[in-house]
């Protein structure tokens, strides 16, 4: 399951496994984020060619006001732990 929230003024994107696999858990939370500091609200897909990308938004303060700034990284599930990697280029 991947989330996000803020930890005090930093903006974060964490994961957590299910050891059961299943909803009911139990769950075990990754101690460090999976992206950049500040970046957030993180979704998965696959391209139409089946490369798996997150899609992920930063924060910019523009004369005091944040604007969000989408990005997409690319992200390995193949192994046990999801892997979000460097930023996509297409």
């Amino acid at each position: 399951m991947i989330w996000t929230s803020w930890i005090y003024d930093v903006y974060v994107q964490g994961v957590a496994y299910s050891e059961s696999g299943t909803l009911d858990g139990p769950w075990i939370q990754e101690k460090d984020p999976i992206t950049p500091l500040n970046f957030g609200h993180g979704m998965l897909f696959r391209t139409l060619e089946g490369k798996l990308l997150m899609s992920i938004h930063s924060h910019k303060s523009i004369n005091g006001r944040y604007r969000r700034i989408p990005h997409l990284f690319e992200a390995d599930l193949s192994g046990d732990k999801l892997v979000v990697g460097k930023p996509y280029v297409p």
